[in-house]
């Protein structure tokens, strides 16, 4: 009988022994195995370290937003220029002139500062040596009486708002009805907008302009190197889409013989940094006249932009000193274009008190000349030029008129100052391009 129990005993303490045997097996390849407590636990840290540095880079860039914000420098959205997406990156930097009501930034560093101020015209330039100037719209509840501030999101609402604020804000710059900043169609030309590209561009315009304080605008009518004499053939039906990329800077040839659309693609694929380009709406071509309007020793009167800009643009009855560039006489744009400094009959003729060659005063459009970008001091304004005559240039603002819906704005050369001030909206065709009409590039 005691036999019997210490072999059942012995029995025992073998599967006593097996059993713990097996579990410390499934114990140690719990803890050591491929996917055991050990190697969960580093892949944990792993991935926590992981996270954290993912935390870390989202909190940095979100106080980089957060920077941007408080300093006026918002996403500008989608986006539809050379740099697309647009908005507030942390290579943006912002200029110290920014103030609580305007906030200008570099479109990305490959721009700096070249001269001016807020006050009198704040110009930027990129590596090439093309310029803007910045316009100020206030940040403030005069200007933004029904939208208010603080607004961080945007809703369809809000951009209506937005339009019907700064619309009421430049009043005063409206001379004629009947225009609005509405897409229309355009069978003339390859390249022009869809209706919902159109109107995603005017959002992006408008939220910037209210979370910013203001845009670019080209310094100069937008310039090309060699002058043209003619519009490139249609191909298929349709005016192709020009490549040579326009540039803004002073003593270039007018770039024109362009069609609406086709200047719209030549301004969207300037440098534009991380901001977009394009030809600006009409509702900023009237802000940049509100803003030259600060400029109380060239314009006195608002009257010199809405009824009567002689003393401030390149007309035929305007008289002005030549500062630089070429000039040419009007019909003779395909071939004769004379250096500033040389005297043209009784059109530009010896200043005997400056020195300077001067061009006179003129009563007929024959006898008018247009200059290469920036050619008198007395065209410019705030620092921007050629604002009032010289060159129409191209907006996205339609028409009236069914058959010309294409907008351009503030007169040229063949015309008095006072028939077409620098407010004037004119009508056009989207297949119709001229000597006289170029365009000016915007940056926001």
């Amino acid at each position: 009988m005691l036999k019997n129990k210490k072999g059942i005993t012995l029995v025992a303490l073998v599967v006593t022994i097996v059993v713990l045997l097996i579990l410390a097996g499934v114990s140690i390849n719990l803890v050591l195995g491929n996917n055991g407590i050990i190697a969960k636990a580093k892949d944990a840290e792993t991935k926590s370290a992981e996270a954290s540095q993912n935390d870390l880079k989202g909190m940095n860039g979100l106080v980089s937003e957060m920077e941007g914000a408080l300093a006026g420098n918002g996403s500008t959205g989608s986006g539809s220029g050379n740099g697309g997406a647009g908005g507030s990156g942390a290579d943006t930097k912002v200029p110290a002139e920014a103030t609580a009501e305007t906030a200008p930034y570099f479109p990305d560093n490959t721009f700096t500062k070249k001269e001016g101020t807020i006050d009198t015209g704040l110009v930027i330039q990129d590596a090439s040596g093309n310029e803007y100037v910045w316009v100020v719209v206030p940040r403030t509840t005069a200007v933004y009486a029904t939208t208010g501030l603080g607004k961080t999101t945007f809703t369809e609402a809000d951009y209506t708002s937005i339009e019907a604020d700064l619309k009421n804000y430049t009043s005063t710059y409206v001379t004629r009805s009947g225009y609005s900043d509405t897409w229309y169609a355009d069978n003339d030309n390859e390249g022009w907008l869809t209706e919902a590209q159109y109107n995603t561009l005017k959002n992006d315009m408008l939220k910037s302009v209210y979370l910013n304080g203001g845009f670019y605008i080209g310094r100069y009518e937008a310039g090309i190197g060699t002058n043209r004499t003619s519009i490139e053939a249609k191909v298929d039906g349709k005016y192709p889409i020009p490549t040579t990329v326009p540039v803004s800077k002073a003593d270039a040839y007018p770039y024109t013989y362009v069609t609406r659309t086709q200047a719209q693609n030549l301004a969207k694929n300037v440098n534009s940094g991380n901001k977009t380009s394009s030809l600006m709406f009409g509702v900023q071509w009237d802000l940049v006249l509100a803003f030259m309007s600060k400029d109380t020793t060239k314009v006195t009167d608002t009257s010199i932009l809405t009824s009567d800009s002689t003393i401030i643009g390149n007309y035929y009855n305007s008289t002005f000193d030549l500062n630089r560039g070429k000039y040419a006489q009007h019909g003779q744009l395909g071939n004769t274009w004379n250096n500033f400094n040389s005297e043209l009959g009784s059109i530009v003729v010896k200043n005997e008190t400056t020195g300077k060659m001067k061009k006179t005063e003129q009563d007929s459009y024959e006898n008018a000349i247009l200059l290469t970008t920036g050619g008198t001091e007395q065209s410019k304004v705030m620092d921007i030029y050629d604002i009032a005559g010289n060159a129409w240039e191209w907006t996205l603002e339609k028409t009236f008129n069914a058959n010309n819906s294409c907008a351009n704005r503030g007169g040229n050369s063949s015309f008095t100052g006072s028939n077409y001030p620098a407010a004037y909206r004119n009508t056009s065709g989207t297949d119709r391009s001229y000597f006289s009409v170029g365009f000016r590039v915007s940056l926001f």
